[in-house]
Order: structure tokens, then sequence, then C-alpha cells
């Protein structure tokens, strides 16, 4: 493996860069713009457009069209124009299984992520680069690690068991594997929230799921994830995003429509970032982000969780899990203060 990104080739051929747009046209004309200032321009967009769930989405869609056919003097793309609403996740899903279905991988957008001029060139050779390190399911333009890892890696990149969404590359037989076409709704191959390995990350990713099987929600992110997760498959991220998120507070958002945009979105993105230097090993995790968390820690970040319960199976599980003294005091705790949380959604015919 080499050391630098610039001593990886470029493919003979070039992925395809797949877009997912829907009723946010300002946002992607911004997405547009960075693509046309890419360094390395990509052959071919195949672009995604859900179908509409109202009248008042029509119009969005039809702008988001225009945009997209304009475009094309630019850099081809084909529509993909759905001629009803899938919403996203099935949408997505579909769309990266017919793509790699034809292409042995794919470069990935949505319509509030806004490339730097190097995104597209760094995500070619980090796919030809771990192309035959199967282990390694994808790639990512976005840094997400926890803060305090920081200060201990040296590289532009390090392996990581969790991934954003916001701008990646992945491989036809990686995809194909976790085959999510053929899976449930809220599929977790861990089976629930609290059956998820909890490590410094997969902490987070344990929450996210708790709100997704509560709220009965779905996320094909996370269920992606989680099939990664459970399947021992890493992933590449950066140190320094190459990619900033555009979306937060916008109307059409769909998680993220409501407030100003946290601090921690786009902290570590850098206009003019073009990371090459590659972690010494892809095979294992950093000890920091490998090490499982100890019961009390598991419990710490429930509990800061302001709206989360545990269930009678939840807490029986958890307790075995870790049965010493100060885990099983601080569970029941956690347990017993969240009881009219509980109380309040059975009256209101809520599971819990």
């Amino acid at each position: 493996m080499p050391i630098s990104l610039d001593d990886v080739a470029l493919p003979k051929d070039f992925p395809p860069l797949v877009l997912i747009a829907f009723t946010r046209p300002d946002l992607l004309k911004e997405v547009l713009i960075g693509l046309s200032q890419q360094s390395l321009l990509p052959k071919k967009i195949i672009a995604f457009i859900d179908g509409a769930r109202n009248a008042k989405d029509q119009p969005l869609i039809e702008q988001c069209i225009v945009l997209l056919k304009d475009f094309s003097l630019t850099i081809p793309v084909d529509i993909v124009a759905r001629p009803n609403n899938l919403g996203c996740d099935q949408n997505v899903i579909i769309g990266l299984t017919e793509v790699l279905s034809a292409y042995d991988s794919l470069v990935y957008l949505e319509d509030d992520i806004v490339p730097n001029r190097h995104f597209y060139d760094r995500v070619c050779r980090l796919l030809e680069a771990y192309r035959e390190h199967k282990q390694i399911f994808s790639i990512s333009s976005y840094a997400s690690f926890p803060e305090k890892i920081y200060k201990s890696i040296d590289t532009d990149f390090e392996v990581s068991d969790r991934v954003f969404g916001w701008g990646f590359g992945i491989w036809s037989d990686r995809w194909h594997d976790i085959a999510l076409m053929d899976q449930p709704k809220q599929y977790n191959p861990f089976g629930s929230f609290y059956q998820i390995p909890t490590t410094l990350q997969t902490k987070m990713t344990m929450i996210n799921q708790f709100w997704l099987e509560k709220n009965n929600q779905t996320d094909w992110m996370i269920t992606m994830t989680l099939a990664a997760l459970y399947k021992n498959r890493l992933h590449i991220v950066p140190t320094t995003s190459f990619v900033r998120n555009i979306g937060f507070g916008h109307p059409q958002a769909k998680t993220y429509s409501k407030g100003q945009e946290p601090s921690w979105v786009n902290s570590r993105y850098d206009d003019s970032a073009c990371p090459k230097y590659l972690p010494v090993s892809c095979r294992e995790l950093p000890n920091m982000l490998k090490a499982s968390l100890k019961g009390t820690e598991v419990v710490n970040h429930l509990s800061s969780q302001a709206g989360l319960w545990l269930s009678p199976l939840a807490m029986l599980y958890l307790l075995r899990q870790y049965p010493d003294f100060k885990s099983a005091i601080a569970l029941l705790r956690l347990f017993i203060s969240r009881i009219p949380k509980m109380l309040q959604r059975l009256r209101t015919g809520l599971s819990i």
C-alpha cells in the first residue's frame, strides 16, 4: 500500500458520480457549482430524483430537472426521475443497487453536500487504492471521528467503523454483500439498538438506532453502517472534511429542518484540503477506536440522552453484558429515572 494517495494511479474507467436530489433546487445549484470546479471532472453523473409527495413538490422537482439538464453541457447527466414517491431511503437503496449492477464502483453525493475541488479526484484514487482490500467497505470524504481522537492520528486518513453518507465511494461487491434491497424496514443485524457493540464511535450509532426504532423511522445510512459493522467491515475516513453540508435548517430537509447548523457539522471542513497520507494499516482500528466501552461508560452515554429510556428487555440484556456492581447500579438508576417516560408512551399507545 502506498504511503501517499498521490502515488495511486487513477482508474482507467472513472466511476460514475451518483447524485440524489429532490425538492431543494437552491441547494442543488450550489452542489453543481462545486462539481463544475473539480480538479478532475467525472465522465458521467447519474441523478436520481424521487417522485412528488404532493402537488407542492412538483414545481421544485421540475426546477431540479432543469438545473441538471443545463448542467449536462458541463458533465453529461443521466436523469432518473421517479414516477412515484419512493421515500428517501428506497430511492437511494434502489438507485445504488441499479448503478452498482452496471458499474464496479461509484462516487456518491446528495443535493446538500458541496464538494471542494479535490473531492472526486481523492475519492477515485481511494477507490483504486483499497479496491483489493476487501475488509474496507467504503471511502468517506467527511471527517467524523470523535474529537478526542484527532490528536492521536498523524495521517490524513484513518480506519473507522462508523461512516457518514456525506460524500462517499463504494464498490459493487461490498454493496451487494449486505443486500439492503432484500432487507426489511429498520433492518438491524444485531437485533435491537442495545445489542450493538459499543465503542467510542459505535455508541453514537447505538443512539441513532434507538431513535429510529422508537419513532418507527428508517435511515439507509445507519442501516448500511450497521450491516458493515456486523460483517466486521471498516471504512477509510479523512481527518479533514473535503465536503461541507449546507442542508441544516432548510425547510425541505428530512432530518435537520429545525434550528441553526450545529457547530460540529462543518468544523473540520477545509475548502483547499487535498488529503493524501494513508494509514499504515487498514486491517484493524486504532486502539482507541477498537476498545469496548466499560459498562459505566455505556450507562453514562445513555444517561446523557435526555429522552432515552430502557425497556425491561433492554435492561435485562445490558445487565447480562455488564454484571459488575457499579454498572448494575448505574443501569438500575437509569431504568428507574426513565420509568415516567415509558409510562407516558404506554398511555398514548406507543411501544417501549
